[in-house]
């Protein structure tokens, strides 16, 4: 923006008898004593924190801004804005906070622009919170940061296409927002922003965003307690590079042994041998290691879930919160808002409850009621005792749980109730499965790999596959698989985070906003003891009773 210079004051003589007029009065305005305020100041915020507002604004009253000193003037308008936002004045909460970021203290950006956000949010400035919280993100750390960017990216969903595309183009190139906004225009159809200082890929993409880079050190645990599922991951990966007929990267393996210290060697020796991303390691303690590392601008694509600490990377994994939040997924599309869960004691099923709850109460579902069930379902009975008094306002009954505990379950739900309601499932109910006793899990509808339901989207048809390499055979499938995808993930790395979806072996693969690759399934169902692809219109709402709600 163009700064017009200053226009010459019509009384220059008046000037310096302002200047001293102004200055005399600073000088007999004595400032508060550094304890007086300290203590107005936490006297204000542990009231803003009890929800006592006005013992809060008497505080405030008690403290004269323009007597305080810069710092504590900008924790002043702080604590004012928090204020008027509790008190519902979003527009003098927003004047509060329009200072230069470069006048605030690093340490109090988060804070100030948390309170941005919400004011832009009370003034209905979704593209503007969207760009305060996608700033404020990057003061932040772990899940911190994966919220705020996720927060960010739904502000964008509620912006207009017009007003998104007019505002998306005055970002800079460096601006935070610029690839959430690129991803949302994309996702739209609507022309996406490319900054012109972007900078090139090492090998040009192709018109399906393959763009590998030149080296790529893959990390894997090749000794160790790992190393038979580290052997699945590597040949679906080889898999797909020699499939691949286009230019590709010279690829360097690194045992992890599948310790946090092997892990952390492995990647100082991908950094000695010129590796340009790094891709791996599996396990999670060897992910969590690399994860505490200071960033130095390798790109990386960890194959198990992580906060990412910063741009240029992507978290992928095969986790059961993601099935969790798939299955939360499909109710949702389907219009399914009340929901009944059974679920086992054990890690993996509570992942799966948790990534189900997180996905469907933040999109306006209801969790009404959850029961625990025994690994061999000898409290199925108890567990859907404690259901039955939802029932009648339930539309779907969600399940985390392996097939031995569910095949008691099913056939006494129409003892509580529940027989009515669609069942869905993470696809933990694969684990203990056995077509000469699955009868009883028929209409139970999961997640699966679209590769395993005969989908060309791999290295292959599966059976055929299973047929020529043990290390896709069984349980072990799955990782293989997951490997295939790991290399269309490492070499469409910006076109995902441009807002590209892949097809894959493990499902429809698309970046959110914080790095994590979302991965859309295909759906099974059981029918006469095993497992088919279930049918797309499979699922619809059960109404709940005359009467309820």
């Amino acid at each position: 923006m163009a700064i017009r210079p200053a226009r010459r004051p019509a009384f220059p003589l008046l000037l310096p008898l302002v200047l001293a007029l102004g200055l005399a009065a600073c000088a007999s305005a004595p400032g508060v004593r550094p304890e007086e305020a300290a203590d107005r100041f936490a006297r204000a915020e542990r009231a803003l924190q009890a929800g006592d507002l006005a013992t809060a604004r008497g505080a405030l009253a008690e403290l004269p801004r323009r007597r305080l000193e810069a710092t504590e003037q900008l924790r002043y308008d702080l604590l004012a804005a928090e204020l008027a936002l509790a008190e519902g004045r979003g527009a003098e909460a927003l004047a509060l906070l329009q200072q230069d970021p470069q006048t605030v203290p690093r340490e109090r950006r988060a804070d100030w622009l948390g309170l941005r956000a919400r004011a832009l949010a009370a003034s209905g400035d979704r593209f503007g919170m969207a760009a305060a919280l996608a700033e404020r993100a990057a003061y932040l750390e772990g899940e911190a940061r994966a919220r705020a960017l996720r927060d960010a990216e739904r502000q964008l969903k509620a912006v207009p296409d017009a007003a998104l595309s007019r505002q998306a183009g005055f970002l800079a190139a460096d601006d935070a927002l610029l690839p959430l906004a690129q991803r949302e225009l994309r996702r739209r159809g609507l022309e996406a922003v490319r900054p012109a200082s972007a900078p090139a890929p090492a090998i040009p993409p192709f018109a399906d965003g393959y763009a590998p880079p030149r080296r790529i050190a893959v990390l894997l645990p090749m000794s160790g307690e790992l190393a038979a599922a580290g052997a699945a991951v590597r040949d679906g990966l080889l898999a797909a590079y020699y499939a691949e007929q286009r230019p590709r990267p010279q690829l360097l393996f690194l045992d992890t042994r599948g310790s946090a210290e092997g892990a952390r060697q492995a990647r100082a020796r991908a950094v000695e041998q010129g590796a340009e991303r790094v891709l791996g390691p599996l396990g999670r303690e060897e992910v969590a290691a690399l994860a505490a590392l200071p960033a130095d601008g390798l790109g990386w694509v960890a194959l198990n879930r992580t906060p990412l600490g910063g741009p240029g990377g992507a978290s992928f994994a095969l986790a059961p919160e993601d099935e969790g939040a798939a299955v939360a997924q499909r109710l949702l599309e389907r219009g399914i808002r009340r929901v009944l869960a059974i679920v086992e004691a054990d890690d993996s099923a509570q992942r799966g409850l948790a990534g189900f709850r997180e996905r469907f109460v933040a999109e306006g579902g209801q969790l009404l009621a959850e029961a625990s069930i025994d690994p061999l379902g000898g409290t199925a009975a108890e567990a859907l005792g404690r259901l039955a008094p939802r029932a009648a306002e339930a539309q779907a009954l969600f399940i985390a749980a392996r097939a031995p505990a569910v095949r008691i379950l099913m056939p006494q739900r129409e003892a509580a109730g529940l027989a009515a309601l669609p069942v869905v499932a993470t696809s933990l109910v694969q684990s203990g499965a056995d077509p000469r006793l699955d009868r009883e899990l028929d209409g139970l509808q999961y997640p699966e790999l679209p590769w395993l339901l005969g989908d060309l989207v791999g290295p292959g048809e599966a059976e055929a596959v299973a047929r020529s390499l043990p290390s896709a055979r069984g349980g072990a499938a799955r990782l293989f698989a997951f490997g295939y995808d790991a290399w269309k993930v490492a070499t469409h790395l910006e076109a995902l985070q441009g807002g590209a979806v892949l097809r894959g072996a493990t499902g429809e693969l698309g970046l959110d906003a914080a790095g994590v690759i979302e991965r859309r399934p295909a759906w099974a169902e059981f029918s006469g003891g095993l497992t088919r692809r279930a049918a797309d219109g499979a699922l619809l709402p059960v109404e709940p009773a005359s009467g309820t709600p």
